[in-house]
């Protein structure tokens, strides 16, 4: 097996080979999309880049599957486009953004600029957000930061969803933790995970699909584990590694929602259960200027050394090689900007339907034994 493609959980469903399509059609379908329900054209641009960048990396959970959901939640008013953002507080490097019940998307990149901003004038800085909404995957944003050679830790709670360990009512969320490490002269250390054993978007996926999920991943509405998709929905999600997933979920609780003063999960209604509810959920975002830390050149010297170890370390058998957090879906990335974004059915009937709606170009598969060709 190698290591780029790893076992998944879902390839072997019985479901029809996916549809691949090329990735700028799919951009231009959501930021047609967003752009009609209200949303100013660089938040339009800024949500469609990060719904078509979670697929083109392999994460369909945060995907284009989520497009549907948002354009019901504005419609319904649980999103507000535009939204007229506020800076509440700012002491020294910390700050916290009122989100206005915007999307997460919009609330998280204005929070990481800020962070990145009060890193570099006094060597780190903590960033809180209230009242905001789902951001997508985590990474690009920590990947932001990385790029002006600042390491980030982004923390948000999500809405109800998951049990804390020995319990079956959905307290939690899946509540993600993205890490961003530069490391001058290679790609950043990014590690961006739920802390869920599977994501909430997964398990949607999967009851689109009919298929089954692991076993581990949720219990049903009484209580019992289950591996049926959809009484996973009406039951509970679980978190990964028992009492260590539920113990970081709710550390997570703490700083992303209590300390911004946002709402905590269990009080929050998700726009997955109705899209008219303001879901108000937090952010944290903690940023690190290495430098300011280890003095010039000290941290790159000393990252790099173990960067170099770990992508030489002997494989296992059954592995084809080591890498680091990051590596796996930047590859991933890299192959479908060339060969095009793989879409499960369910997932393009869903896009089919919105481009008929709003009027947008429908995005065409692209031939099965053909590929893009890509400008020089």
């Amino acid at each position: 097996m190698s290591y780029l493609e790893p076992s998944d959980p879902f390839a072997e469903d019985g479901q029809p080979d996916p549809l691949r399509f090329e990735v700028e059609s799919l951009r231009h379908l959501a930021v047609t999309v967003l752009g009609v329900v209200g949303c100013p054209t660089d938040e339009a641009e800024r949500v469609a880049d990060c719904l078509v960048e979670a697929d083109a990396r392999g994460l369909e959970s945060h995907g284009l599957l989520r497009l549907p959901l948002y354009v019901a939640a504005v419609e319904a008013g649980g999103i507000v486009p535009g939204a007229a953002m506020e800076w509440l507080r700012e002491r020294g490097a910390t700050a916290t953004l009122d989100a206005g019940f915007g999307f997460g998307h919009t609330a998280v990149e204005r929070a990481i600029d800020r962070a990145g901003d009060l890193a570099h004038s006094h060597g780190c800085a903590v960033v809180g957000v209230r009242r905001s909404t789902h951001f997508g995957m985590a990474a690009p944003w920590v990947e932001r930061l990385a790029q002006r050679g600042v390491i980030s830790l982004v923390l948000s709670n999500t809405g109800p969803s998951m049990a804390p360990y020995g319990a079956c009512e959905p307290l939690l969320g899946t509540n993600p933790i993205a890490v961003g490490i530069p490391i001058d002269g290679r790609s950043p250390v990014v590690l961006d995970m739920s802390t869920s054993a599977g994501a909430y978007g997964r398990v949607v996926a999967a009851a689109g699909r009919g298929a089954p999920i692991p076993d581990g991943w949720a219990l049903a509405a009484d209580g019992r584990p289950t591996r049926d998709a959809r009484e996973a929905l009406d039951g509970v999600l679980l978190p990964f590694g028992a009492h260590k997933g539920s113990g970081l979920a709710i550390v997570v609780e703490l700083l992303a929602a209590a300390l911004p003063g946002a709402l905590l999960s269990y009080q929050i209604t998700d726009i997955w259960a109705d899209p008219a509810s303001r879901m108000g959920t937090g952010h944290l975002v903690i940023a690190i200027e290495p430098e300011a830390v280890a003095g010039p050149d000290v941290f790159d010297s000393i990252a790099t050394d173990l960067a170099d170890r770990i992508d030489g370390a002997r494989p296992a058998p059954g592995h084809g090689g080591v890498r680091l957090p990051g590596d796996v879906e930047r590859e991933r990335s890299r192959r479908s900007h060339l060969g095009g974004i793989s879409l499960a059915r369910s997932t393009v009937n869903e896009l089919q339907a919105l481009a008929g709606r709003f009027g947008a170009a429908e995005p065409q598969p692209l031939p099965r034994t053909g590929s893009i060709r890509t400008k020089e």
